[in-house]
C-alpha cells in the first residue's frame, strides 16, 4: 500500500517541485529531485506573462484562468438545474430505459466525431468563440452524467414520503423543492463537483470551437509545443494553480463526498 501511494503521489510531487525550479533544472540530467535554488519565477511568469527567453512570448495566464472559472462555473450551474428537472421526471414518473438511453446518447459518440458538424452549426448560429456557445456545449455534454447520477439518488427517496406529500396537497414542483432536493443534497453536491471538474479540464471543444476564449487546458497545451518550446516550469506552476478551485470545492463539501462516492455500495 505504501509503495502504491508513493507511485500515485509522485507525479504531484514532481509537478510541485518543478514549479519551483529555475530554468536550468527543468530538464537537467541527472534529474534534480529537490530544487537546489527554489524560485517563484515560474509563478510570476504565469501571472505576468512569459517574455520569450526560449521561444515566442506568452501573455499572462490570468485571462485563461478567469475564462475557465466563468465557463466551468456557469456550465455547472446550468447543468445541475437541467439535470435536476430531467432526473426528477425520470424518477418521479417512472420513465423507462428509453429515456435514459436518449439522455446518454450524446456521450455515445467520441467528441472528435462531433467537431466538424458542431463547427458548421455554431458558425451558422454565430456562437463560435462566444461564452454562450461555450456554456451550451459544456452543459449539453455533461448533463448525461449528472442525470444518471441524480436519478440514482432520487430513486432512493422513500415512496412513503412522496405519498404523504401528495396527500397533503403538494404539487409536483413543491414535491421537488421541498422533498427531493433536501433529501438528495448529499448526492447533489458531489455531482456538482464532478460536473465542475469535467468542465474545468475539458480540452477538445475548447481548442476546436472556441480558440479565442482560451481556457486553462488550452494554455497548458500551448506551453509545451514545437512552436513555444518546453516551458516546463511555468507549465508546472499553472498546473498547480489550476487544481486550486476543484480542491477548494472538494474541501468545502468534503462531508458529502463519502456519501456521494459510496452511494449504492450497500444494499438495504
Amino acid at each position: 500500500t505504501f509503495v502504491v501511494t508513493l507511485i500515485i503521489l509522485f507525479p504531484m510531487y514532481w509537478t510541485v517541485a518543478t514549479s519551483f525550479k529555475p530554468q536550468l533544472e527543468w530538464a537537467s540530467f541527472p534529474p534534480t529531485w529537490v530544487p537546489k535554488d527554489p524560485t517563484i519565477l515560474n509563478y510570476l511568469l504565469i501571472i505576468y506573462g512569459i517574455p520569450g527567453y526560449r521561444a515566442r512570448p506568452f501573455p499572462s495566464a490570468i485571462p485563461s484562468y478567469l475564462n475557465s472559472l466563468i465557463v466551468a462555473g456557469t456550465s455547472t450551474l446550468f447543468g445541475i438545474v437541467v439535470s435536476i428537472l430531467a432526473a426528477y421526471a425520470a424518477s418521479r414518473f417512472k420513465m423507462g430505459s428509453s429515456f435514459l438511453i436518449s439522455v446518454l446518447m450524446p456521450r455515445m459518440f467520441p467528441p472528435m466525431a462531433m467537431i466538424i458538424p458542431m463547427v458548421i452549426y455554431f458558425n451558422l448560429l454565430g456562437l463560435m468563440n462566444t461564452y454562450l456557445g461555450f456554456i451550451i456545449v459544456y452543459t449539453g455534454f455533461t448533463v448525461p452524467y449528472s442525470v444518471l447520477m441524480l436519478k440514482g439518488f432520487m430513486d432512493g427517496v422513500p415512496k412513503e414520503v412522496i405519498e404523504a406529500a401528495i396527500l397533503d396537497g403538494l404539487s409536483d414542483w413543491q414535491i421537488l423543492r421541498k422533498i427531493y432536493i433536501p433529501m438528495i443534497k448529499n448526492g447533489l453536491l458531489p455531482t456538482s463537483l464532478f460536473l465542475f471538474i469535467l468542465n474545468w479540464t475539458e480540452y477538445t471543444f475548447a481548442m476546436s470551437l472556441f480558440p479565442k476564449i482560451e481556457t486553462i487546458p488550452v494554455t497548458l497545451a500551448k506551453l509545451f509545443s514545437n512552436e513555444a518550446g518546453m516551458y516546463y516550469g511555468p507549465q508546472a506552476a499553472l498546473g498547480i494553480l489550476a487544481i486550486i478551485p476543484p480542491v477548494i470545492l472538494g474541501l468545502f463539501i468534503r462531508k458529502y463526498l463519502v456519501y456521494g462516492f459510496t452511494f449504492g455500495a450497500l444494499k438495504r
